[in-house]
């Protein structure tokens, strides 16, 4: 059996290549996400740690009398039973629920993510191939990242800031896409940056003429979509410079862009795409800066940083 890496939302784990995540939402404070395949299903769903902070003893026994209320509404016989272990190096609590279904739960509290965090397993039937998922799964999990969070699926990995939210996901047949922000908002000063993944399947059908060349892609294909996408008119993108991404030229553009009348945005946005023959798609990668003042106060881009930071996505970006 084999196994792949998915890192989502300050989660790094490790599921059977044949099970996908097909549902999530929220973000790194507060959210779920639902990996599946056709007989077995997992969840994971986590709050923040609330100041009174409660006994996992007592979220355990919330979950075990909501489920044996339900058993018993269908006039099911109901057991459980539960042990403690330990997770990423956290004290957890292990929760086995039986009501003609096993239900597997995993509940513990992680301080380095502020994350009260609790994962559901279900299957269809459950031996040694299931008990060997569970402790590849639950053995080898980080609930939380030293550096920064690592961004895993489908063939494309990339890591960004911990500060950094996600904000929307996609996952569709002919385009997909992972949006996160980090913002700062105050009474005189709007600050955000976005960073902003893409990428197209079967680029050499749906882009034919152009996928060999991505600068003509970008300038052609794509450009007015995510014109769109930062909610402007017109965006103006220069040449910038090339770049190996896994071996792949990447071309960089960059634009600079200044709005508003009363309160002035300046903004300054970092680009670069290429196509993947490996997984014959056709790749974007964005990070947008901006800041917002009244037209009375000064504004300033940290374009060093801004670099730095675009520089450091494409170096952890893995493609194929």
């Amino acid at each position: 059996m084999r196994f792949e890496e998915i890192g989502w939302n300050g989660f790094l784990i490790r599921v059977p290549e044949e099970m996908h995540l097909t549902r999530q939402g929220g973000d790194a404070n507060k959210g779920t996400f639902i990996i599946e395949s056709e007989n077995s299903f997992i969840e994971f769903y986590w709050n923040p740690i609330p100041k009174r902070q409660k006994p996992l003893l007592s979220i355990v026994d919330q979950i075990t009398e909501r489920i044996e209320k339900e058993a018993k509404k269908k006039r099911l016989k109901f057991t459980s039973e539960r042990s403690d272990t330990i997770i990423n190096d956290h004290k957890a609590i292990y929760l086995l629920l039986n009501y003609g279904v096993e239900e597997r739960y995993y509940v513990w509290q992680c301080p380095e993510s502020n994350r009260v965090i609790a994962v559901r397993l279900v299957f269809k039937t459950y031996g040694e191939k299931e008990r060997n998922i569970v402790k590849q799964l639950m053995g080898t999990i980080k609930c939380h990242m030293d550096g920064d969070n690592v961004w895993s699926l489908m063939k494309v990995r990339f890591e960004a800031p911990r500060s950094f939210l996600l904000r929307s996901a996609e996952f569709g047949v002919g385009r997909s896409h992972i949006e996160l922000a980090e913002s700062n908002i105050s009474m005189l000063e709007d600050f955000e940056r976005m960073i902003y993944v893409c990428y197209f399947p079967l680029a050499n059908v749906r882009f034919k003429d152009v996928y060999k060349d991505p600068e003509k892609w970008f300038d052609n294909v794509y450009l007015k979509d995510f014109t769109r996408i930062l909610r402007k008119r017109k965006v103006k993108f220069e040449f910038k410079d090339k770049a190996k991404i896994m071996g792949h030229e990447a071309i960089i553009k960059q634009a600079e862009m200044t709005s508003g009348l009363l309160t002035r945005t300046s903004g300054l946005c970092s680009a670069a795409f290429w196509y993947c023959p490996e997984t014959n798609r056709m790749y974007f990668v964005a990070l947008n800066t901006y800041v917002s003042k009244p037209v009375i106060l000064k504004r300033r881009i940290e374009r060093t940083e801004h670099e730095r930071l675009f520089g450091r996505i494409l170096e952890s970006f893995q493609c194929h």
